[in-house]
């Protein structure tokens, strides 16, 4: 049965704009879901478009264009001065807002009145655009940022583009019908897309040799991760208050080995007791509770006076406090208060030292159901500042569950063999004290409540294997730095995990998994047999 809407009532309703804005969502969620592009925000871009119909593509881009690079500017210019999150992005409304005006008073008193188009332009999400731009400039460095803009842009123009097609506009418009096979259209990609494009370039080395066949089979992808593990195993009341100072108070009770912690400083009037142990303190790290990725988390390494070793760099104690505003006025928390742990400085053993000389390497293992599936060991470099963040250039090298032996390694997306900064070689060396380093990653996922995790664990050269946190939304390069993919893994336990077994148990169920391939028929990495020893010679060293 067609339908259709009388073209009077069309007129009448001026229902052109809401639907180039439906067709203009739906693109960018293709471009999110389906190609995997990371933009700023969801659906500002499609808000960006909207302008732009009005004031033409080149036209519109350039005002665009002027008015964030004005706020990008203000925000950089502002950057030292410390000032509370919400404040700041006041500052930047106001900044575009007189951009805003200004620009239009000169096209309309000079021979460029299209100028005046500006008042078109979404201030609070230019003034957010460019707040998100400048904090992934300074805090990972240009490249995120740039590419982060980049892809933003490309979204405003595939938002723009679709909306622009009249005739797809006006078909939409007069057949109902189409306006429920746009919502089917959205549904089905919500969840039937497992495989974004992007992934299929990102995952293109995990085949053991080296062939890319049936990656979706093998590969544990984001929206398989989210929809299959994160949303069936954890739950959501759960993921929303499971932050690290929440994980310390479940776990150090029963006795799982964690960092000291010094204070909890829930807001600004702690900050003075903070200010008091900073002065009594040589060592310690500053974190955020609610943080990802190690945003926000400072490794203080020793002091002279007043002047701290900070992550590779002198700070004052005045740079620290200001650090504590920050994160508690929520800075790495979406602008929502956050509490700072300070907490004690692990010492990394000395074994590690050949691997890790400068930073704290750590082990990521990821658990399904208290069973160990994947392990990585994440290895800090220069490049890194010492913090052990694959995003921030650590190394991250894949470990055989059944011996502890790093295997395979990747380094900023590409394959590595030694290590960056020392050239000492990655395969074959043996991580100390595995066995109970895997009991509790097994004990700390089961007892945090969550069912799919990834924990992350230090050893350290007082206590041994200490727990770091527990990560809810494990991250998947753990794929590429083991060449294998999780899902076959996660599958093998789902079908024979155990319950109310100690973490012994657990563990010794996942190694006879990996001892029988977890029931595929994938080879091993190839490569010489890894030598005898906790670390082989290397270079001659």
């Amino acid at each position: 049965m067609q339908l259709s809407v009388d073209e009077y009532l069309v007129q009448f309703l001026q229902l052109h704009l809401f639907f180039e804005i439906a067709l203009g969502t739906t693109a960018v969620a293709v471009l999110h879901n389906v190609v995997g592009l990371k933009t700023y925000g969801t659906f500002g871009a499609v808000i960006v478009a909207v302008s732009m119909l009005v004031a033409g593509p080149l036209l519109g881009f350039l005002i665009f264009t002027g008015l964030l690079a004005a706020v990008i500017v203000s925000r950089a210019a502002i950057a030292r001065e410390g000032i509370q999150g919400s404040h700041r992005v006041a500052i930047l409304v106001t900044m575009v807002a007189i951009a805003a005006v200004g620009t239009a008073v000169l096209g309309l008193t000079s021979a460029t009145p299209a100028l005046a188009y500006v008042v078109l332009f979404p201030i609070l999400i230019t003034a957010w655009f460019a707040e998100r731009f400048v904090e992934d400039v300074s805090r990972e460095g240009g490249y995120k940022g740039i590419r982060t803009m980049a892809f933003t842009f490309v979204a405003v123009v595939v938002a723009y583009a679709v909306m622009l097609q009249h005739p797809l506009v006006l078909f939409v418009i007069h057949n109902p019908l189409s306006w429920a096979g746009l919502v089917l259209l959205n549904w089905f990609l919500g969840t039937r897309v497992r495989f974004r494009f992007s992934e299929r370039f990102r995952f293109r080395g995990t085949a053991t040799d080296g062939d890319d066949v049936d990656l979706a089979g093998t590969v544990l992808t984001m929206n398989r991760r989210n929809r299959d593990y994160i949303d069936r195993y954890n739950p959501s009341g759960l993921l929303a208050t499971l932050d690290k100072a929440r994980v310390k108070s479940l776990l150090v009770p029963l006795g799982v080995p964690m960092p000291e912690t010094y204070l909890l400083v829930r807001g600004r009037r702690d900050l003075p007791r903070a200010e008091a142990l900073i002065d009594r303190l040589q060592a310690f790290v500053v974190k955020p509770a609610s943080s990802y990725g190690g945003e926000g988390i400072l490794l203080v390494r020793g002091r002279a006076g007043d002047r701290y070793r900070v992550n590779g760099h002198i700070e004052t104690k005045a740079q620290l406090l200001k650090h504590l505003r920050r994160i508690v006025d929520g800075e790495f928390n979406d602008g929502k208060s956050d509490v700072v742990i300070l907490e004690e400085l692990l010492v990394q053993d000395p074994s590690l030292d050949p691997l890790s000389p400068e930073g704290v390497a750590d082990i990521r293992v990821v658990t399904l159901l208290g069973h160990p599936v994947m392990a990585m060991a994440r290895l800090p470099t220069r490049s890194s500042r010492g913090r052990a963040n694959l995003h921030s250039g650590a190394v991250g090298a894949g470990i055989d569950l059944s011996t502890g032996r790093l295997t395979s390694a990747v380094w900023n997306g590409e394959r590595v063999e030694v290590h960056p900064d020392t050239g000492v070689p990655i395969r074959g060396f043996r991580i100390p004290r595995w066995a109970e380093l895997l009991e509790i990653a097994s004990e700390a996922q089961e007892a945090s409540g969550l069912g799919f995790a990834g924990v992350d664990i230090v050893l350290d050269a007082r206590h041994g294997p200490t727990l770091l946190e527990v990560n809810r939304r494990p991250g998947l390069e753990i794929q590429n730095a083991n060449r294998a993919g999780l899902l076959p893994r996660l599958r093998a336990i789902e079908a024979r995990a155990i319950s109310a077994a100690p973490p012994e148990r657990r563990v010794q169920v996942s190694l006879d998994l990996n001892a029988r391939e977890w029931g595929t028929s994938s080879k091993a990495v190839p490569g010489p047999a890894p030598p005898s020893g906790v670390f082989p010679p290397a270079n001659g060293r």
